[in-house]
């Protein structure tokens, strides 16, 4: 599949979320649970903002840090297989 293949493949699956995202609002918004977990609340958001956080394990400290490309060719899970991939998969 070539790169303007997966484009129009990825326009087109949007378009349709784009259509359907209303209707999974409302449906989202009538499962909502009233749990009170003492944190901030998160928006929901289809596409992530850039972010980093750190971890603390022992005397070392561990930064992650994501970055979402929306002009990206890739999505995040296929770029995952992709290097995962063996000459075997092929």
């Amino acid at each position: 599949m070539t790169a303007e293949e997966r484009t129009a493949k990825i326009e087109d699956y949007i378009a349709k979320l784009d259509a359907e995202w209303p209707e999974i609002e409302k449906i989202m918004a009538s499962h909502e649970l009233d749990l009170d977990t003492g944190r901030k609340p998160l928006l929901l958001c289809r596409i992530p903002p850039d972010m980093g956080f750190t971890m603390k394990d022992g005397h070392t400290e561990y930064e992650v840090v994501g970055r979402f490309d929306p002009n990206g060719d890739e999505f995040l899970l296929e770029q995952i297989s992709r290097k995962l991939r063996t000459a075997d998969d092929d």
